[in-house]
């Protein structure tokens, strides 16, 4: 695909980290993409270690320049992505997908990929991005992770790899596109349609205790609307509140 340039490596500890490493070298491209067969040490939101078992799941980060987007439009890009991963896997699995904010991709109540965005910021612009991605594909046992499971595990079909990531970089493409076209609050509404929960009445955990309440939506920034029983309506930053599944 010529909008992006691919980097194939048997193994590397982190994905995300071996791009920015190239980029803080001076050395990457609009559209570099690194695809690892074997991630050794990949990394989730807030650090988290994202395991996968060696040859059996799809793991690559790209580096995308946005040079119309300010930090208040940062959302847009998880919007995005987001959005061009789960299109795609909609057409190479029969399978329902959800987005669990903010960046988990759900079939059922199951996690089959999440997605990890680095911004490089100076004063209010972003200026590159660093963009994980890790889609569970084949892999049949999750031992320790419950929620955890697999295209192959709901489907029984085991796929391509590398078929998966050039589908979902043709997706990327259009959503990215759409970026450049100040689209954020179609971006954010389409989001808010494939949202997990949303609508119905949850069990919540923030920082203080645990309570009932309903998700409303995603500010223009990002944050997560709950309406609590009291009528209450609160914004959560990522990290601030759990979702109870």
């Amino acid at each position: 695909m010529s909008y992006f340039n691919t980097i194939k490596l048997d193994a590397t500890a982190s994905s995300n980290d071996w791009l920015k490493n190239k980029y803080l070298k001076g050395d990457c491209s609009d559209g570099d993409v690194v695809w690892v067969r074997n991630q050794t040490q990949g990394r989730g939101q807030r650090d988290k270690l994202w395991q996968t078992e060696p040859m059996k799941n799809l793991t690559f980060s790209l580096f995308k320049l946005f040079p119309e987007l300010t930090v208040e439009n940062a959302f847009a890009i998880n919007c995005a992505v987001t959005l061009g991963v789960t299109k795609a896997l909609s057409e190479v699995a029969n399978i329902d997908f959800m987005l669990k904010w903010p960046n988990d991709i759900l079939s059922g109540n199951n996690k089959i990929g999440g997605v990890l965005i680095e911004n490089t910021i100076k004063g209010n612009r972003i200026i590159g991005s660093i963009i994980g991605i890790g889609i569970n594909i084949n892999q049949a046992r999750f031992d320790g992770l419950p929620q955890a499971s697999s295209l192959f595990l709901k489907t029984g079909v085991e796929l391509e790899i590398g078929d998966v990531l050039n589908r979902i970089l043709a997706f990327l493409e259009v959503y990215f596109n759409r970026l450049s076209t100040h689209s954020s609050a179609a971006l954010k509404l389409e989001y808010e349609a494939m949202l997990f929960q949303k609508g119905k009445s949850s069990t919540f955990k923030d920082q203080k205790e645990k309570f009932q309440g309903v998700i409303k939506g995603i500010t223009d920034k990002g944050l997560l609307r709950i309406q609590k029983t009291s009528g209450e309506v609160l914004n959560y930053r990522h990290g601030a509140i759990e979702i109870i599944f």
